[in-house]
């Protein structure tokens, strides 16, 4: 088995819960990731929503509903905001 540190890069999807630690998780990969997934169920759908659109620092790229055993689900995709405005200056 490897031997896995604090330092490691976690890839796929952030689950967001009632602790609250998804928004520490996507505040670490904001700084590394260019694109970053979150998914969410129940009223941590809301919660996930009201973080988002406080934060003017992301920028959101898509929405989406997904219908799951346990109800309805949120994935939302979403990257630093002046990340996105410095590759598109770079590209001009």
């Amino acid at each position: 088995m490897k031997n896995m540190n604090a330092e490691t890069k976690k890839k796929g999807p952030i689950l967001c819960a009632w602790d609250g630690k998804w928004k520490e998780e996507l505040d670490r990969r904001l700084e590394t990731d260019e694109r970053i997934t979150l998914t969410a169920l129940g009223g941590v759908k809301n919660e996930l929503l009201r973080h988002l659109h406080r934060r003017k620092d992301i920028q959101t790229l898509k929405i989406e509903t997904r219908h799951m055993k346990k109800g309805m689900g949120l994935k939302v995709t979403v990257r630093d905001r002046k990340r996105a405005e410095t590759a598109k200056e770079k590209e001009a």
